[in-house]
């Protein structure tokens, strides 16, 4: 009898999961003055979140498997300003076109045997505040006008290491739309990828190797201890790491909506950039992008832009022409291409329309959880150098004077050195000294 009663149990729960997985979510935004109360008692729909300080929902149906008729029904309601499905976001698509192979000799020679030295009160390593990348975009020019400080760059991904020597004086606490705790990315993992953090490791994201100061050069998916990190471990810490080396005094807020392993909804990019502005962000770096269209977002950001923060994004890593890439589409968003060091476009960036301007984004030494350095590729880590350069400039100008016409106009033209893509790289690369001379 106990075996009968513990398989109805059993089936139960499993009938629970099912239902409760086969329920779709939709993202409401209201009228002024009317209730969710009134919309769930009509559509047969429930909360489960609310965007702060906004009319924006989160709603979820009852699991009838009528969704498209519950998404006609609400779009039909008079009380409802636009409503959509709450989509699934990816921090990197599964057709990138970074480059895998002949690279090792290359990163390892940017990371290993390099002294440290101080960076505005901080020790890091050489090659970091060194690199060839911020030459080019004319960063370590422009060290004795400003350093970002006073501006706050806020970025949507997977969170930070808080205690990174290189980045922990400078580190708001964040917001975490996972789980509601802290903006760390070190929450939530396993003891044993914990423990590797002391130890030498290599790491695979965004498709690419990525080596540390101290590594053995061996990847974490082969290293015989039992343990692999997520896909998407260190990405927001790298982010952070290029923010900071760009503006060394602006105060970074690290807004985490992914998880490890780069998924995320459409609702928590959306609450994302609200709490961007609530948190009197100056700069927000998106260093994602996605096919879809959302209306929703498209909104939050235009507030977020009224409210004075520049809104920077990346166009994605899969060597496309993209006319309709988003965010980086959307109206006032800086869409960034990844160049190598030598001004040409880098071979799996994306181009085309969806690009205001480009950025290095070729051997980018920049922070990872434990403390260590890596070297990177991607789009994702050529759009922090753009917010990293508006957070300079909003230093100079006040809070929310972060002018992003000022980086577009005063970007270096490099399509004489990219025949075939001409008109397709956006204002052409950054160029922050002559952005600071035309400022003053």
């Amino acid at each position: 009898m106990k075996a009968l009663g513990a398989v109805l149990v059993l089936i139960l729960v499993l009938s629970s999961s099912r239902a409760e997985s086969d329920r779709q979510e939709y993202i409401v935004t209201l009228k002024r003055g009317q209730q969710i109360s009134a919309i769930n008692n009509a559509h047969k729909t429930r909360t489960v979140r609310k965007i702060p300080r906004t009319s924006i929902y989160l709603v979820q149906d009852d699991g009838d498997g009528r969704e498209n008729g519950t998404l006609n029904d609400l779009q039909k309601d008079p009380a409802i300003e636009s409503v959509e499905k709450n989509g699934r976001v990816k921090l990197r698509s599964d057709r990138q076109a970074l480059p895998i192979n002949g690279l090792t000799s290359a990163m390892a020679s940017l990371l290993d045997g390099q002294s440290l030295t101080n960076f505005y009160g901080t020790t890091v390593l050489k090659s970091y505040i060194d690199q060839p990348a911020l030459t080019l975009a004319r960063v370590t020019a422009v060290r004795d006008i400003s350093t970002g400080a006073g501006a706050r760059v806020a970025y949507i991904d997977t969170g930070v290491d808080p205690y990174h020597p290189a980045l922990r004086p400078w580190l708001e606490p964040g917001v975490d739309l996972l789980s509601d705790g802290t903006g760390s990315e070190l929450e939530g993992l396993s003891s044993a990828m914990a423990s590797l953090l002391d130890s030498a490791m290599a790491s695979l994201l965004d498709g690419r190797f990525f080596f540390l100061l101290d590594s053995a050069m061996a990847s974490l998916l082969d290293s015989g201890r039992g343990a692999v990190f997520p896909p998407d471990f260190g990405h927001g810490c790298l982010v952070a790491g290029v923010i900071h080396v760009i503006a060394p005094n602006a105060r970074i807020i690290p807004i985490k909506a992914f998880d490890l392993y780069g998924n995320t909804t459409m609702f928590r990019v959306i609450e994302g950039v609200y709490r961007a502005k609530d948190l009197d962000a100056d700069v927000l770096n998106m260093s994602f992008s996605a096919s879809q269209y959302s209306v929703t977002l498209r909104k939050a950001i235009a507030d977020a832009s009224a409210a004075g923060v520049a809104v920077v994004a990346s166009v994605g890593n899969d060597g496309l022409n993209v006319n309709h890439i988003y965010p980086a589409s959307y109206p006032g968003v800086i869409g960034v291409a990844a160049t190598d060091l030598n001004d040409r476009l880098a071979g799996f960036s994306n181009y085309g329309k969806s690009v205001s301007m480009v950025a290095p984004g070729t051997y980018i030494v920049s922070t990872v959880p434990g403390g260590k350095y890596a070297a990177a590729w991607g789009t994702s880590f050529s759009t922090p150098i753009i917010s990293g350069a508006l957070a300079v400039l909003a230093a100079t100008r006040g809070h929310g004077q972060a002018d992003s016409s000022l980086v577009l106009n005063t970007a270096d033209d490099i399509d004489k050195l990219n025949p075939g893509f001409e008109k397709q790289l956006g204002r052409g690369r950054i160029n922050l000294r002559r952005a600071l001379k035309e400022k003053n």
